[in-house]
């Protein structure tokens, strides 16, 4: 892979982000919450794992906590506010707390240990956005960075078992193929984005989060990391 291609001006330090419409938010009681585990995220009437689900709840949904309760066994429930009117009860294991140096950790643990890539993008980038702790988004933007890598390397593997060897009208059409690969589209819907490079024929990261780690934390050891890896890779 053109590592060095894909960070193409990073001495610049430029981070241009295409502008982004706010989303409207809701006002929800309580102090806020934010579901990172779709595995627990089963929102019930009362208390009790066989209590009746009234919903499952999506990571990144914003929840509003209004308290808790600890049952004999240990296990602790939330009790929940996800709109004006609707409340229930919730794992906590579910929930993280922005502010929360525990749940911060847990968040870390859950997206650093977690097997599939598209849920560790999708984990990242919710800490990024609902937490930003300044002490782990270096960690976070380099595995997020270091993750979109990889991804590159499977959907370059699975276009080139698609489309074959087909090079009608040159390299130009082989790029199109590549950029429009299915697989793609839900990394675009988080906006993570690719590029096409020709020369070794696979789709690469395009370096967004590497950019914005040089920029924003350039004292971190992974802003140092990352900047020596640059320089071994432009020799």
């Amino acid at each position: 892979m053109k590592f060095l291609s894909i960070l193409l001006g990073l001495s610049v330090l430029i981070f241009c982000a295409s502008p982004v419409e706010a989303k409207r938010r809701v006002f929800i009681p309580g102090r806020r919450g934010v579901v990172i585990d779709e595995r627990l995220s089963a929102l019930r009437a009362q208390p009790d794992l066989k209590a009746s689900l009234e919903q499952r709840l999506r990571r990144g949904r914003r929840v509003g906590i209004l308290g808790a309760v600890r049952k004999k066994d240990g296990t602790t429930f939330l009790r929940v506010a996800i709109s004006r009117n609707t409340r229930g009860w919730i794992l906590a294991d579910a929930i993280a707390r922005p502010g929360s140096a525990a749940d911060v950790n847990r968040l870390i643990k859950l997206m650093e240990e977690t097997s599939d890539d598209f849920i560790r993008v999708r984990l990242v980038r919710l800490f990024l956005e609902e937490f930003r702790e300044p002490g782990f988004a270096p960690r976070a933007l380099l595995l997020l960075g270091q993750t979109a890598e990889q991804v590159a390397e499977r959907l370059s593997r699975d276009t080139r078992r698609r489309i074959g060897n087909d090079t009608e009208n040159g390299k130009l059409r082989r790029k199109y193929y590549f950029l429009n690969f299915a697989g793609l589209d839900r990394y675009n819907r988080i906006n993570i984005k690719f590029d096409y490079d020709e020369e070794s024929d696979s789709l690469v990261y395009d370096g967004t989060a590497y950019r914005e780690l040089i920029r924003k934390y350039p004292r971190s050891a992974q802003a140092i990391m990352l900047k020596e890896r640059i320089q071994y890779e432009r020799k």
